[in-house]
Order: structure tokens, then C-alpha cells, then sequence
């Protein structure tokens, strides 16, 4: 691989790093509904804008084939995927809720190799049983750190409930985000094979369709469940701008740096690299949000790196 796609890959995960610790920000002022709307617009506006700067005049080809393999997959990674991404970093830190995801490799080979015809070798198996292996080191000292705090002070039994569900609930969230991610990936490289679209003009794409959808989506909680949402014209600038700046950062800009990426190369080799940013959250969390992981869960962490470096070798 050359070295401008390790770096680009790189880069990426240092963006998909950033993208939960300015999302938890932005979060101590509305729930996570609010999130997607408040992304999808800094995600479409900065996509159109480079739509127009370095594409003046061109719409991407599209059929109804196309159009709807397009909306499913929105759906399926910047909906639902990205709004369970976002409840388990609620629950369970920006830390854990990256590593605990970054589990979407495992996934995209698997999906690869069913629809790209990719055909992964025993470094990305052995990476696999890594990457594994660190999830569950992770979840095991979790649980074991729970019952720590009960024998060290006296906690109420609805209390212990609560923190175990949140934890339970965020590995499982963050889990079938990682699904969603790992099967969207694939499908996002045959949509621009089939389509032959650019990078640029495949986010364009999706920016346009996610703001449609999380904006109609937001009607409709607000029709129908009004308090599950909350006024974010009231929310302070600091929060809107933590937001804004992680839909830029990690979806319009980090997703055609990775498009770019998967372009030129296997999923099954970008992937696992781009699956690096737990590291970079685990730092960037302990600077900026004062969370801390146990040696038993930074040992996970270091196992889940090693196997995604270990499948791209």
C-alpha cells in the first residue's frame, strides 16, 4: 500500500476519533434525537460547497436503482447506525462507545467478500480473532469495575441497576452500530463502482438524502413524541458549534478522504486501518473529558489495534 493511503487512512481515524468527544460535548445540552438533524446540516453544506467549488455544473448519474440502494444505505449507517453510535456514547463515554465499535471490520470483510468478491487472507482471520478478543477483555473488566465500586461504597439497588444496564446497553448499542457501519462500507464502494461516481459526488449524494431524512425523522418525533426531542434553537453556540464541527469533521470530510480510499483499495484493507481511532479517543477523552480507562481495558484497546494493523499487513 503506499504510504498517501496509510496516511489518509490515518487521518480519518484521527477524525473519527475527534467526531464522539465533540458530539458528547455538544450533548450536555440537548439528547441524542437532536444530533442527527444538527449534523446533517453542516455534513450537506459543506459537501455542496465542494460540490460546487470543484465540480461547477455536474450532477452525478443516478437511476431509481441507484437512487434507492442509495437511500437504504443512508439509512441504515447515517440513521439508525450513526443515532445508535451516539446513545452509547451517552451511556458508556466516547472511549469505550469508539472501541467497542471499531468492531465494523470484522463486518466489512465478511460483507466484501460476499458482495466485492474480495478474498481475505489469515492476517485479517488472526486480526479478527484480536479485534474480538479485545471487545471482551473490555466488557469483562467493565463489569468487573462495577462490582469494585459496590464492595467500596454503599449503593442503592435501583443505582446498581441503572449503571448496569447503561453498560450493558452501550456495548450493545455501540455493537450494532459497528454492524450497521461494517455492512454499509461495501455497499458504499459498489454504489460508486455501479453509479461511477467520484468520491466528492458520492457525499454529496448522502449529505443531500441524510438531511432529508434526519429532518423529516425530527418532524415526526416532534409530531408524535415531542418529548423526546429538545429545542435546539435554545442551545448554547458552544453546543452548536461541538456539533456542526463533528459533522464536518466526521462525516462530509473524513468520508471522502475515506471514499477516496476505498476507491483504490480493498475494504478489507482500509477498513482495519481506519479502525485505529479508538487510541486516538482514548487520549483525546482523558485530555478533554477527564475519562479514564483501567489497564485491563487499555490492554483490550492495544489488542483491538494490534488486530486491525494485523489485517492490513
Amino acid at each position: 500500500m503506499p504510504v498517501w493511503a496509510f496516511l489518509t487512512s490515518m487521518l480519518v481515524a484521527l477524525m473519527w476519533a475527534v467526531s464522539p468527544v465533540l458530539m458528547k460535548k455538544g450533548m450536555l445540552y440537548c439528547t441524542p434525537n437532536d444530533v442527527p438533524a444538527v449534523r446533517s446540516i453542516s455534513f450537506f453544506l459543506v459537501m455542496a460547497i465542494l460540490m460546487l467549488t470543484t465540480q461547477p455544473g455536474r450532477m452525478p448519474f443516478m437511476t431509481v436503482r441507484l437512487f434507492a440502494g442509495l437511500a437504504g444505505s443512508v439509512l441504515l449507517s447515517s440513521v439508525i447506525g450513526d443515532l445508535l453510535y451516539t446513545y452509547s456514547v451517552q451511556k458508556i463515554g466516547a472511549s469505550l462507545a469508539v472501541t467497542v465499535s471499531c468492531g465494523y471490520p470484522l463486518i466489512s470483510v465478511a460483507v466484501s467478500a460476499a458482495v466485492l468478491h474480495e478474498r481475505p487472507g489469515l492476517l485479517v482471520w488472526c486480526g479478527t480473532i484480536l479485534i474480538i478478543s479485545g471487545i471482551v477483555i473490555i466488557k469483562l473488566d467493565s463489569s468487573r469495575q462495577e462490582r469494585m465500586k459496590e464492595g467500596y461504597r454503599l449503593v442503592d439497588f435501583d443505582e446498581r441497576v441503572k449503571q448496569k444496564a447503561n453498560m450493558t446497553g452501550g456495548i450493545a448499542l455501540a455493537l450494532c452500530s459497528a454492524v450497521c457501519s461494517g455492512i454499509n462500507i461495501p455497499i458504499l464502494k459498489l454504489l460508486m463502482m455501479d453509479g461511477g461516481w467520484n468520491p466528492t459526488e458520492s457525499y454529496f449524494l448522502r449529505g443531500a438524502v441524510f438531511f432529508f431524512m434526519a429532518w423529516t425523522v425530527r418532524e415526526a418525533q416532534h409530531r408524535f413524541s415531542p418529548d423526546s426531542i429538545s429545542p435546539i434553537e435554545k442551545m448554547p453556540l458552544l453546543a452548536w458549534i461541538a456539533l456542526l464541527s463533528s459533522g464536518v469533521v466526521g462525516i462530509a470530510l473524513s468520508g471522502v478522504l475515506f471514499a477516496v480510499c476505498i476507491q483504490n483499495f480493498p475494504v478489507s484493507v482500509i477498513s482495519p486501518i481506519t479502525a485505529s481511532s479508538p487510541f486516538m479517543t482514548v487520549l483525546i477523552s482523558r485530555i478533554f473529558l477527564k475519562e479514564k480507562l483501567s489497564g485491563v481495558q487499555s490492554a483490550g484497546v492495544a489488542l483491538v489495534i494490534a488486530g486491525s494493523v494485523s489485517v492490513s499487513l
